[in-house]
């Protein structure tokens, strides 16, 4: 059977464990986003030489006769 000092020391381990484990994990998301000041795209900028297609015309209207 177990004290109850022990069973608290293994509680607190595992607790560092998973706050451990929370740290690397929010630091590797922080090095995916680096850098952060960046703004972010809001358009994306044309490809060189490359031109939109032009609108399809609209058929004119008919006319009564």
């Amino acid at each position: 059977m177990r004290s109850d000092k022990e069973d608290k020391a293994r509680r607190s381990d595992t607790a560092r464990q998973r706050n451990a484990h929370a740290d690397e994990l929010l630091d590797e998301a922080l090095r995916e986003t680096f850098p952060a000041s960046d703004p972010i795209a809001v358009d994306v900028p044309e490809a060189h030489g490359v031109r939109p297609k032009p609108a399809r015309p609209r058929p004119s209207p008919k006319r009564k006769t």
